[in-house]
């Protein structure tokens, strides 16, 4: 696990948008485990909240590697 609460992310590239969208600021609410993987909670422009699931912290950390500011 490489990132803290409150790290901010920016998705200024044509990949993964399919879970952060392009040019909008996420920044790192909370994390936990679950039964489906680990569960990352961000808040989305400052109001919104969008939990995100991934299988591990590996898979965590490389899709956010390329979209932290």
């Amino acid at each position: 696990m490489k990132f803290i609460h409150g790290t901010r992310f920016i998705n200024n590239t044509m990949k993964n948008t399919k879970l952060f969208k392009r040019g909008v600021v996420y920044k790192l609410h909370n994390i936990k485990r679950s039964d489906n993987g680990i569960i990352y909670t961000f808040l989305v422009g400052g109001k919104d909240v969008k939990d995100i699931t991934f299988a591990s912290f590996e898979e965590a950390d490389n899709w956010l590697e390329t979209i932290q500011i």
